[in-house]
């Protein structure tokens, strides 16, 4: 059965996109990972230490986290996006057998 050349740059863009997503995406979970260990760190040390003093070190912010998430989802947006121009200038051709 043939397959259109249209067809197979939207199957290949369809596939990429799944995969930068799930690349992402794992890249969000280890960014939750950190923020969690963050939060148990800041638990453990706060009977311990001034609160102006853990203020201080509070190096993951609210603020912060949603800094580098966008940067995750602008990262992974960007690659999709260069990928995408560089399907647009290739053209498919198949022979027939």
């Amino acid at each position: 059965m043939p397959i259109d050349s249209d067809k197979l740059k939207e199957v290949i863009t369809f596939q990429l996109r799944r995969n930068i997503i799930v690349f992402y995406k794992r890249y969000l979970s280890i960014l939750e990972d950190i923020s969690h260990d963050h939060t148990v760190f800041k638990d453990r040390v706060s009977t311990h230490v001034p609160k102006e003093f853990l203020n201080n070190v509070d190096y993951l912010t609210p603020e912060k986290y949603n800094y580098i998430r966008k940067k995750i989802l602008d990262g992974g947006n960007e690659v999709f996006r260069e990928l995408e121009s560089s399907l647009e200038k290739i053209n498919f051709s198949f022979k027939e057998k």
